[in-house]
This record gives structure tokens, sequence and C-alpha cells, in this order.
């Protein structure tokens, strides 16, 4: 279904249930792009168990990946920095 789930629809839909949102029609919505027609799909597969722990854990995992990713792309630039 997602290619991508840390793409924007995904990024989307996990902040909002970070942020509380556990109505899976209402996460549904946050679809974009080649996502939007796969709304109904997204809401039944968004329908599930998902706790103020899960969001934590969530909080916390999104927050090293942006880590990393930060770090990977300061890397990136200092190798374009000493192969010019």
């Amino acid at each position: 279904m997602a290619t991508d789930i840390f793409g924007v629809s995904g990024r989307a839909m996990m902040e909002a249930l970070i942020s509380g949102q556990r109505n899976p029609r209402v996460l549904a919505e946050l679809a974009r792009a080649r996502m939007r027609p796969k709304r109904d799909q997204l809401a039944e597969t968004l329908d599930g168990r998902f706790s103020d722990h899960h969001a934590r854990l969530l909080r916390l995992l999104l927050d090293q990946l942006d880590h990393l990713d930060a770090a990977i792309e300061y890397a990136t630039g200092q190798v374009d920095v000493l192969i010019a």
C-alpha cells in the first residue's frame, strides 16, 4: 500500500498518532498524493490498538531517525567538500 512509510503521508499519520489522534478515518484523511485514493484501505489498516505508550515509543524512534538523517546529511556534505 505505502511504498515509503516515512514519506509525507506516513509521517503525518505517525505525528497525528503521537499527538493523540486514534480515529482511523481522520488518520486516513492525512493521506496525500498517490495514497489519497487508498483512504478506505488505510482506515481499515489504521484501526487497531495504539496506546499513549506506543506514542511515546514512536516519538523516540522518529527523533532518533531524524538525528541519524541529519548526521548522514552532515557526513555526506563533509565528503563532498573533501572530494572537491
